[in-house]
């Protein structure tokens, strides 16, 4: 199983002087006069679809917002977007957002941003978030960006993704941010869907889906999918020798998935049901396995069951609460012709590790609007991993790595205050303690002022820490790095964020967005790790978005995001990240034949990135087309994408584990969906 970065808070005060500063600008800029509350809205009263009209968020605060409000950069991505993109996994949709970046070694994706994030960590200093349900699994609390994902992206509504700390209100592995899924309801099926596709690489799936909602107001949809990918043939120059087949390993790249959804929703009452597994065979003889066997691979398996009750209380006054129960799977089975001691063998012996997790999380969340438009809101969290067992031995001859089970529990309470000092201006401010049985705990506060000197212009100024508890291989490994024999004192990563963003409408249908960040990280434990890890790192960036939603149809977004990040460790001369520094993106969204014909182009480029052994891939620029037609006749959708349009070769930094430097991506590749509702 893969190491991680460790982070921590720096404590440097270089920020505050920044924050104070625009502060006192922006309170210059606003008028005086007193706040008033009866043109307030109370959001609680609209529907998800109205809410997405009004461009309203939920996750940046725990209550319902205008995103321009919210104490964060966010980007909103609906399911319109993703079918006229033609994205299949939450990587994808990811990737195409302001400062994010992806790797992929053909086992796992891995999703960086702001130029943080190390390919290998799984994301696991983002919080994702599946209909309030936290989906991070948990062992190493990673999110799987790939087929894995515990929902079918068919069945998003929309993707809520909040920039910068979270732990305030949310907790351990809200460091970089939150990705809010929210799935469909059955109102918005209200029949059966069943679709199919093919793609390159022998690539097919299939999903049926069904919803409803009764005259009574019971709301049904269960859903469920299948696919399998065969692969392809991979060259792998390291390894181009006539014993190891001239570099090619042959049936290696299997990918098989299945996924299910059920959800009743009546009145305030929601309970719900997600699962999935995942098998992909690794074709790139990771950690000196045996290259050219098809033994190699790795299963993962996410179970959720929940329930949750939302009402209002009193005027004004709303009340949530949520208990679900998860479980969690994760098995890798690599072949070596070497045994333990180092001795060559003359057969395959598997290295086989595991992982098995059940954890039961309860939550209660309180929130007031009161007289002025302000809103308290106060709730907590507990949650039990009452099985956290991992394992490692080799098959033949057995020889036991570690074994280890464990039950850590920790719990969680936070207080927010939305205070509309004026009618263009709002405080937020935010505080949590999280405590561990594991660690003494972790308190994190958030502060941001808000406000909109003129109408169209929208100015924000941000402060906040995160943390991320230490994860269960760092748990349990602990004895193995103190001479002592005595346990370690297990500490928290820690990030400490400051952040300016201006938001400003250009015209009807056209916004534009400038941010400059700085995040401050520092890592305390010093388990085994990537060598390439940084123990301090301080990362700074700009980022220039534009978004176009035009009367003709036309819509799009661009960015550019420069990043630059500090080590203390290696020298900043030979390269400090193994971030692009510059990524570009662009999105269009080409309305044809009355809108019944939607064209999605996306181009994405991304400058050079430092490898694990010091050197450089190449930077690239990457397009992708997608054509959505539902005009042939009612209920059908047919979809057809091509993958990296210009076949260009794009080269991702080899994760530590890995013998190759630079993993060679995919070139054109080739997806045809039909979707036939009734």
């Amino acid at each position: 199983m893969y190491r991680f970065l460790h982070f921590s808070f720096r404590g440097t005060p270089r920020g505050w002087g920044a924050l104070v500063l625009f502060s006192l600008l922006l309170g210059a800029m606003i008028p005086p006069g007193a706040a008033r509350g009866g043109d307030l809205v109370d959001y609680t009263e609209f529907s998800l679809h109205d809410l997405m009209e009004m461009n309203v968020v939920y996750g940046a605060s725990k209550h319902m917002q205008k995103a321009k409000e919210a104490p964060s950069s966010i980007s909103i991505v609906t399911r319109e977007e993703i079918q006229t993109y033609g994205y299949r996994t939450l990587g994808e949709v990811l990737m195409s957002l302001r400062g994010f970046y992806h790797t992929y070694d053909h086992n796992y994706s891995y999703i960086g941003v702001r130029g943080l994030g190390t390919p290998g960590d799984l994301s696991s200093r983002m919080l994702c978030l599946v209909d309030g349900m936290r989906v991070n699994e948990g062992s190493i609390g990673g999110i799987l960006m790939g087929q894995g994902f515990p929902v079918d992206l068919d069945l998003v509504e929309r993707i809520e993704v909040i920039r910068g700390p979270a732990s305030s209100l949310y907790g351990t592995n809200a460091m970089l941010g939150i990705i809010n899924v929210v799935t469909r309801e059955g109102y918005q099926v209200e029949g059966v869907e069943v679709s199919g596709g093919v793609q390159s690489f022998g690539g097919r799936s299939a999903r049926v889906t069904a919803g409803h909602e009764t005259l009574g107001g019971l709301d049904l949809i269960v859903s469920g999918s299948i696919g399998r990918i065969d692969g392809q043939d991979r060259y792998v120059q390291e390894y181009d020798y006539p014993e190891y087949n001239n570099g090619v390993f042959e049936d290696g790249d299997r990918e098989e998935w299945h996924n299910f959804l059920a959800k009743a929703t009546y009145e305030g009452l929601t309970l719900e049901s997600f699962y999935s597994y995942r098998l992909k065979q690794n074709p790139m003889a990771p950690s000196y396995t045996v290259f050219n066997s098809n033994e190699a691979q790795t299963e993962d398996s996410h179970w959720s069951l929940g329930a949750r009750y939302r009402r209002k209380l009193a005027d004004k006054i709303d009340f949530s609460s949520q208990v679900y129960y998860q479980h969690f799977a994760w098995d890798g089975q690599w072949p070596y012709d070497f045994d333990f001691e180092g001795n060559y063998l003359d057969y395959i012996d598997l290295y086989i590790d595991d992982f098995t997790g059940r954890r039961l999380t309860a939550a209660v969340d309180f929130s007031h609007r009161l007289q002025g438009g302000h809103v308290i809101a106060v709730g907590g969290e507990y949650q039990n991993n009452f099985q956290m067992d991992m394992s490692a031995h080799d098959d033949n001859p057995y020889y036991e790595w570690y074994n280890f089970q464990l039950s850590p529990e920790n719990w969680g309470a936070y207080l927010l205050g939305e205070l509309r000092l004026r009618d263009n201006v709002i405080l937020n401010l935010g505080v949590r303690h999280d405590h561990y049985t594991s660690f003494d705990g972790s308190t994190n506060p958030r502060l941001a002022l808000v406000t909109e000197p003129v109408d169209g212009s929208v100015f924000k100024a941000l402060y906040g820490t995160a943390f991320q508890a230490p994860n269960g291989y760092e748990m349990g490994d602990q004895d193995d790095f103190d001479p002592s024999g005595s346990n370690l004192t297990l500490i928290p990563e820690e990030i400490e964020t400051y952040e300016l963003i201006w938001e400003q409408k250009l015209g009807r249908g056209l916004v534009g967005n400038f941010t400059a960040y700085e995040y401050d990280y520092r890592t305390i434990m010093g388990l085994d790790q990537d060598p390439s890890v940084n123990t301090e790192t301080q990362s700074q960036g700009l980022e220039l978005g534009l978004e176009a939603q035009l009367a003709s149809g036309i819509r799009g977004r661009g960015s550019w995001s420069y990043n630059e990040v500090e080590d203390k460790v290696f020298d900043p001369a030979a390269g400090d990240s193994r971030a692009p520094a510059r990524v570009g993106k662009l999105n269009l969204w080409l309305p044809l034949r009355d809108a019944r014909t939607r064209l999605g182009l996306e181009i994405m480029y991304n400058s050079r990135r430092l490898t694990i052994r010091r050197g450089w891939t190449e930077g690239y620029t990457l397009a992708n087309l997608n054509v959505v037609d539902t005009g042939l006749w009612e209920g059908l959708q047919i979809k057809g994408t091509i993958r990296n349009l210009l076949n260009s070769p794009v080269g991702h930094p080899g994760t530590w584990g890995e013998f190759q430097d630079i993993i060679w991506q995919d070139g054109r590749s080739y997806r045809l969906f039909v979707t036939i509702s009734r």
